[in-house]
């Protein structure tokens, strides 16, 4: 597939339903926006969250990194995810968010030029939908337990207590809540987005104990590996980590040490939609769980990304984080079907879903703006 054009702007997205994480209130989102397009006239899209916090990137500096790797892929020809990458990588160092947007436009172009699926593309269907998680994170006013078993009536069975936000104890009582309100088919986990000091995640653990909680997630920022070792000796409740696990490397550092017991597999973070999948094979191979997830908060662009993952990943037992159902607004015209809580994998095409590209780039954010 040859690459006739590439196009890359900021959208500023805002979210419908606020979310509160490490005590900061998160109401937009500026995501970088890729299209490309072939030289027969297939049309790709990709989409990253800025996170500075996690990638290090912020939407200016996505926005720049993706023009400056532009020149370095027009008017060339590639069938290769890995050739593809490989290219971005050998032009520029780092900037996974940029790139992760990039790679996914160009992987959508790829697959609908071949009229498949991008799973076809990215190895065998194990499920054709997913339960997804649903985060409780302070949203509205509406006291946590409430709004789980609100969630819980509607079909969802899968949920994330936000924590880091209060005082240990203060997290794990509306911790407990939710665990106590929800029926014991529900899996909660938490998460703190690193929150928490060493003492401070284990004194929340200690509080959490026989609770029922199904993991806690990225709780602190270590200082070293021996916090990891510290974290997972204490805990009975397994220890995942998001923002630590930025790379493919660093995954393999974790599995190395067995220093936790799962992770949050993003694009933005990995460089890509098939480097997730190849981190996720690894990940399975050692017995490391698997939550998938989009930043907060990203549109059915990265949604149905996501999804074609979660389709051909043979475990997927810490659920899927689809981050489009806290957005005001849709963005496509066939965004996936979500019912009782469960999304399916679109079949469509490539990602599947078709942009709306009119109503998206009224969304656009003046170059000049990003700067002020």
């Amino acid at each position: 597939m040859k690459i006739k054009t590439v196009d890359s702007f900021i959208g500023r997205l805002k979210l419908g339903i606020p979310l509160k994480m490490a005590g900061k209130l998160i109401e937009t989102s500026d995501n970088l926006f890729v299209r490309i397009e072939s030289d027969n006239g297939v049309v790709g899209w990709g989409e990253a969250a800025s996170a500075p916090t996690m990638t290090g990137e912020t939407a200016a500096g996505m926005l720049g990194a993706a023009r400056y790797l532009t020149p370095d892929i027009l008017n060339k020809d590639y069938s290769d995810p890995e050739v593809f990458l490989h290219q971005l990588d050998k032009s520029m160092v780092g900037n996974n968010a940029a790139k992760s947007a990039i790679e996914m436009a160009f992987m959508d172009a790829l697959a609908r030029s071949q009229k498949l699926p991008l799973n076809q593309l990215l190895g065998k269907m194990y499920r054709s939908s997913v339960p997804a998680l649903w985060m409780i994170a302070g949203q509205g006013g509406i006291k946590d337990a409430d709004q789980a078993l609100e969630k819980y009536n509607e079909g969802w069975r899968c949920f994330k207590v936000k924590v880091g936000m209060e005082s240990p104890a203060a997290d794990a009582k509306r911790s407990i809540e939710v665990l106590t309100a929800l029926p014991k088919d529900a899996q909660v986990s938490a998460d703190a987005n690193r929150g928490y000091q060493l003492g401070q995640a284990i004194d929340y653990l200690k509080l959490i104990s026989g609770k029922g909680l199904a993991f806690f997630e990225q709780p602190i920022t270590p200082k070293n590996d021996d916090d990891w070792r510290a974290l997972s000796a204490a805990s009975e409740v397994p220890i995942g980590v998001d923002e630590s696990l930025s790379s493919i490397e660093k995954l393999e550092h974790f599995l190395d040490g067995k220093l936790v017991q799962g992770g949050s597999f993003k694009a933005i973070k990995l460089g890509g939609v098939s480097r997730v999948v190849k981190a996720c094979a690894m990940a399975t191979h050692e017995g490391f769980k698997i939550n998938l997830a989009c930043k907060v908060a990203e549109t059915n662009i990265a949604t149905a990304a996501l999804l074609q993952i979660a389709s051909v990943l043979p475990e997927l037992s810490w659920g899927i984080s689809l981050t489009n159902l806290y957005l005001q607004d849709e963005y496509t015209k066939n965004p996936p079907v979500f019912k009782d809580g469960v999304a399916s994998v679109p079949t469509g095409h490539g990602l599947g879903v078709d942009v709306d590209e009119d109503f998206l780039r009224s969304t656009k954010v003046d170059d000049a703006q990003l700067f002020e």
